[in-house]
């Protein structure tokens, strides 16, 4: 069989290689071979490396007696993909067929073509009675993407299927933003809410300000709102309804910082912010001058989680490091940190830190980190800084940071000073 298969593919590489399409026989002859099971995969490969010339020859063979035929066909149409566009509809009748291996060879193929006009026969071939069918058909929506997102609702139903549950989950995740409301809609259903969260977890906020999706409704921000401050429910459930917020705009937003005055969720509700863009920052700059310290420490938690987006809050965050609370202080230079070279003007502040004798270690520690992060435009006065905390800081723990900075960032300077 091997040697078979070998024989019909090298019987059209020198048409391939000398650039000659071959004639309608010759693809017709191939299309004939794939009904042959002992060189059909052979001609399939065939046909799939000559394209969309083999096209027609295949969508008309969709239609041949011999089960095979029909059936191979439909799989090698699917190995052309988006150039066998113009087979959509032939292949949509072949989803209706009386052989369960043909439509669920169709459902593939009309995936890998990627054609939004099969999004509506794949959706009703989500409820036929064959289980490879119902796969392959969940799948194909999920290959079509965006285009497949009027199949939201019935691939959500399809989570409550054991055989289903992956990979509609997966359908859902590559639909993407027009997907959120209606998953968040299911969100009371105990049986696929995991399921609903992890896709939700997915969603790009970007992504879904892009594409200008209406507001949340208020039964939309409850939901999520109910899972979020659930403490019995698993952390997982609560960081993805945090972070499916994100995805809501600034109603969303809006509970997430409201939840920072919660102690047990006001990690997680900062830690969202990761996903969030710049358009938070003036947001969580007003929490910074909350009067509650809790509130000031994770909103520049948040701040910092959303690192070099949350540039233009380098300023406020400065000022936190003068705050009277020492967590507060403490998170604040952890989040310049976070800003990278745009902490470039915190350098000041920083110095006074780091020869504070009175602050805490780990906030003179992180301070002189985030120093470093501030390079290269401040070589030298990090430098400078760092040798003279290797050598005259009363501190053991904070001399040997600042040792193995320098040594990190300047190993000659190092050496000179001795260090």
């Amino acid at each position: 069989m091997a040697r078979l298969l070998a024989m019909t593919i090298l019987l059209f590489i020198p048409m391939f290689v000398l650039g000659v399409e071959p004639n309608g026989k010759e693809i017709r002859r191939l299309v004939v071979a794939l009904d042959d099971a002992n060189i059909r995969q052979g001609a399939s490969i065939a046909l799939a490396n000559l394209g969309q010339p083999a096209v027609p020859a295949l969508r008309k063979s969709l239609v041949s007696e011999s089960k095979d035929l029909r059936l191979w066909s439909a799989y090698t149409l699917g190995q052309i993909g988006p150039l066998a566009v113009s087979t959509v509809e032939a292949l949509n009748v072949a989803l209706a067929d009386a052989d369960p291996a043909l439509r669920a060879a169709a459902a593939e193929a009309l995936g890998k073509i990627a054609a939004p006009g099969a999004v509506d026969c794949l959706i009703n071939a989500l409820d036929d009675e064959n289980d490879q069918v119902r796969q392959q058909a969940t799948v194909a929506l999920g290959q079509i993407g965006p285009a497949a997102s009027t199949a939201t609702k019935q691939l959500i139903v399809a989570l409550s299927d054991s055989q289903l549950r992956t990979i509609a989950r997966d359908a859902l995740i590559q639909i993407g933003p027009d997907a959120v409301y209606p998953l968040v809609e299911s969100l009371d259903d105990d049986n696929i809410r995991f399921d609903v969260l992890v896709v939700l977890r997915t969603v790009d906020p970007v992504k879904t300000k892009q594409q200008g999706l209406a507001k949340p409704t208020p039964a939309d921000l409850s939901s999520l709102h109910k899972v979020l401050y659930d403490v019995t429910r698993q952390p997982a459930d609560r960081t993805a309804a945090a972070a499916s917020l994100v995805t809501l705009g600034d109603d969303g937003l809006a509970v997430l910082i409201e939840a920072f005055g919660v102690q047990e969720i006001a990690r997680t509700a900062a830690e969202a912010f990761a996903k969030a863009d710049s358009a938070a920052v003036p947001s969580l700059v007003k929490v910074l001058k909350h009067q509650q310290p809790d509130l000031r420490a994770s909103a520049a938690d948040a701040l910092g989680h959303m690192g070099i987006a949350a540039s233009d809050a380098a300023t406020d965050l400065i000022a936190l490091l003068r705050d009277q609370d020492r967590q507060v202080r403490y998170r604040g230079v952890r989040a310049l940190h976070e800003l990278g070279p745009k902490a470039k003007p915190a350098v000041p502040v920083l110095r006074e830190i780091i020869f504070n004798a009175k602050e805490s270690e780990a906030i003179r520690n992180w301070a002189i980190k985030t120093l470093i992060v501030t390079l290269p435009e401040t070589h030298d006065e990090v430098v400078k800084t760092l040798i003279e905390a290797s050598a005259e800081d009363v501190n053991y723990q904070v001399r040997q940071v600042a040792r193995e900075q320098l040594r990190k960032i300047d190993p000659e300077a190092a050496d000179a000073a001795g260090i």
